[in-house]
């Protein structure tokens, strides 16, 4: 993967966690939905971070919706969406922090590490190297 890839794969990453927390704070309670809006703006923040790095006008739009891999009709789904994007987005930026360096790569390291706190935070286990368990 090159880096204007890994860029996008980010951007796009961004984006569906963005959706995916729309969801996720629908269905919560005040302290967990209190977490979900945090969690939202740190990832509108890292979107337009990372967008902001690639040339031009090349950032990859959102798409209009999502599908999740599990249905989400509850706050414990919910909850399960939202470990699941966290460590989605660790892998996400793992792969873009191999294809840069310098401050771009701290950078993305920092997001990457933000992603598993918040994963562990949402009860997920903390995992040497997060992956997608839906994929395996």
């Amino acid at each position: 993967m090159n880096n204007p890839e890994a860029l996008a794969a980010a951007v796009s990453g961004e984006d569906a966690a963005i959706y995916a927390y729309g969801v996720i704070g629908a269905l919560l309670n005040a302290g967990p939905r209190r977490r979900a809006l945090e969690a939202l703006r740190a990832h509108q923040s890292w979107r337009e971070r990372i967008a902001q790095l690639m040339p031009g006008d090349t950032a990859p739009t959102p798409a209009i919706a999502y599908d999740f891999p599990m249905q989400v009709i509850d706050a414990g789904a919910a909850i399960a969406l939202a470990q699941l994007v966290e460590n989605r987005l660790v892998v996400v930026y793992a792969d873009l922090a191999a294809t840069c360096e310098g401050e771009r790569r701290a950078d993305a390291v920092l997001a990457a590490s933000e992603c598993a706190t918040r994963a562990v935070v949402w009860g997920a286990p903390s995992q040497a190297f997060p992956h997608d368990t839906t994929s395996t």
